[in-house]
């Protein structure tokens, strides 16, 4: 379980919160998914919960414990995080970017073993990525680079995954792949899943708890199938949120 109590952040003294109390609680093992406009706190709360940002006030707590007590090392064992944009790593095979995963748990000395490696090529075949592993980051797509960056966090082993609007660059097809993949990890090697998106589809799809940040602050959460309608959605999006059934087309969308 994660916990966040009265979360607030700012990026200056002189700016205004970006954060403006959070509360939430990420169940253990679930997929938890945050929506809102541009602007509205996902990327700050996501980066809060990395601990790439310590907060101004308030706390967050991995299984009842504060994230500000927790080393680098452990926090890389225990927490993977996927970021909107890829460093620059250009010279880089993806083979050996995904194999840097496993430096928390490999000593400074110490070179990946064949067991490492064989998790690269089988992570590398499950999101379909196989026949990038040769290839230098900076010789591949930005839609690729994010792929790779995802089952990079896979290769890193750890119990929670976060990641900031990990379909952002996908196509459609790409976009269900890793879906697909993320609710695999958390029905079936129960990871705990959290991430960003713009597209409240994704969260029906992959059956989550949504949190609807708005201005700051999480205004409302619940199960996919109770948030993700018109009439929640509208505080947030307007009052011209309709399900597909409601216009004139019907809109493609991803089968179960």
């Amino acid at each position: 379980m994660i916990e966040i109590q009265n979360l607030k952040y700012r990026y200056s003294k002189t700016t205004p919160a970006v954060l403006k109390g959070a509360n939430a609680v990420f169940e253990k093992g679930k997929i938890s998914v945050l929506l809102g406009l541009n602007g509205s706190g996902k990327t700050t709360l996501i980066k809060l919960l990395a601990g790439l940002y310590r907060p101004n006030e308030g706390q967050i707590r991995y299984e009842g414990r504060s994230t500000e007590g927790m080393s680098i090392k452990e926090r890389s064992r225990r927490i993977a995080y996927v970021a909107q944009q890829f460093g620059r790593t250009d010279d880089f095979t993806v083979s050996d970017y995904m194999l840097f995963s496993a430096a928390n748990r490999v000593k400074i000395y110490e070179q990946p073993n064949e067991d490492e490696t064989a998790l690269v090529k089988a992570t590398a075949e499950r999101f379909g990525a196989s026949q990038l592993l040769d290839k230098k980051l900076g010789e591949i797509s930005g839609g690729e680079r994010q792929i790779v960056s995802i089952a990079a966090a896979v290769v890193q082993k750890t119990d929670v995954i976060l990641l900031d609007e990990p379909t952002s660059s996908l196509d459609i097809c790409n976009q269900y792949n890793v879906l697909s993949v993320l609710k695999e990890l958390a029905e079936i090697e129960k990871k705990t899943i959290i991430l960003s998106s713009h597209n409240p589809n994704h969260a029906l799809f992959l059956n989550a708890t949504v949190f609807l940040l708005h201005n700051g602050s999480i205004v409302d959460s619940g199960k996919a199938s109770k948030i993700v309608v018109p009439d929640r959605l509208k505080l947030m999006y307007g009052n011209y949120i309709v399900f597909s059934k409601d216009l004139r087309y019907s809109e493609i969308s991803f089968s179960k």
